[in-house]
């Protein structure tokens, strides 16, 4: 490993908790140096409410640091799946919300991350672009690729259904579309938070389903 990379790989593993996998990351940075190939890192939004708090400037710091290393920066903003709401840690259906009300919470994400990331660098992107586009035939193949078993072995779902409170199907259904993300945009890297760790890793699992290399997880 030459010490261009070491330097990165340190700076990366600042801060995280899950590195998934080191090995991975250490060869697609080294391919992206080989090739002059910027990695295409991703991290998600949901604009559920109007303000990003400082839980997400952990993230933004991060992404920012990919950025300084010259990768390419992908700002998702989830206003699809913010209408169907993350089910994470959640012990009951949180109440959907309409499109009208999470494209307005989404106009102020977009004022502030600019506050951390270089506008120039960055890539916002809305998944709607792509899920919006999904047909009856395209979700039916994509819940194809996932069994209810693994779905169910995420701690607050297998909570509510040991407790017998209801789980929605949309809610099951929520982190193949996070994971269908990645493979929208061909993501090489993830972030998140260490509540995302189970979507991300649905995110490995589908990429390979469509024939991608998976994405590296950093919590």
């Amino acid at each position: 490993m030459n010490e261009e990379i070491k330097r990165a790989l340190e700076l990366i593993k600042r801060g995280t908790v899950d590195l998934i996998e080191e090995e991975e990351l250490i060869k697609k940075l080294e391919k992206s140096y080989k090739e002059g190939r910027p990695l295409r890192i991703k991290a998600g939004f949901d604009p559920t409410a109007p303000d990003l708090h400082l839980g997400h400037t952990v993230l933004l710091r991060k992404m920012k640091q990919f950025q300084d290393l010259g990768h390419e920066v992908y700002f998702l903003i989830g206003d699809f799946t913010a209408m169907i709401g993350d089910p994470t840690g959640r012990s009951e259906t949180r109440p959907p919300l309409t499109k009208e009300q999470v494209l307005e919470n989404a106009k102020t994400y977009k004022e502030q991350v600019f506050k951390i990331l270089d506008p120039k660098k960055t890539k916002i992107v809305f998944n709607s672009q792509w899920l919006s586009k999904m047909n009856a035939e395209d979700m039916i193949r994509l819940c194809a690729k996932y069994t209810v078993a693994r779905i169910l072995e995420r701690e607050d779902f297998k909570k509510r259904f040991e407790s017998g409170l209801p789980i929605s199907i949309h809610e099951l259904i929520y982190p193949l579309f996070q994971a269908y993300d990645s493979v929208a945009l061909e993501a090489d890297v993830e972030l998140g938070g260490t509540d995302q760790l189970f979507n991300l890793l649905i995110g490995r699992d589908i990429q390979r389903e469509y024939g991608q290399e998976p994405q590296v997880i950093l919590t």
